[in-house]
């Protein structure tokens, strides 16, 4: 997780940066679960910046597991109009987690779009959605998450 740190301590130097904390869902094998992340996002359309989103499920952490979710993506912003901007990514991303004795983790790769839309100078609301599949245990996983966050841009 220290990865994690230094994406946000490097995306939290640029002042076009647009942090959310972001309410959702995951789903895969036919089964969902909620999905609470904070991430760090560009907020200016026609340049291009790092999305870090990590993420954890409160599901799991009822069950007695602790299981994150790390997405570091490139994301180019596409304007829509003045106060909506489109966000393309892709990117790799990490699963991991640990309970009950033992632990583990997988990478893949995710695609994804994200579209925020400004209430102000300084705040606004996002939705996402990301599609990922990750490699491990000899197989893939595919994965697909929605959210909606609010927005904050200092």
């Amino acid at each position: 997780m220290h990865l994690a740190v230094m994406l946000l301590l490097v995306t939290a130097q640029t002042p076009q940066t647009a942090y959310s904390i972001d309410f959702g869902a995951i789903t895969a094998f036919d089964d969902a679960a909620v999905q609470i992340g904070f991430r760090a996002a560009p907020s200016v359309a026609n340049k291009a910046g790092a999305d870090i989103l990590l993420a954890t499920f409160p599901d799991a952490l009822i069950h007695g597991l602790m299981l994150f979710v790390l997405d570091a993506d490139v994301a180019y912003g596409a304007p829509l109009s003045e106060q909506v901007t489109l966000f393309p990514r892709f990117g790799g991303s990490i699963i991991a987690g640990g309970g009950g004795g033992g632990a583990g983790a997988a990478y893949g790769f995710n695609v994804g779009v994200g579209l925020l839309m400004r209430a102000s100078p300084t705040l606004g609301a996002r939705i996402d959605y990301t599609r990922h599949e990750f490699v491990g245990g000899g197989g893939t996983l595919p994965a697909s998450s929605i959210s909606i966050g609010f927005v904050w841009m200092p």
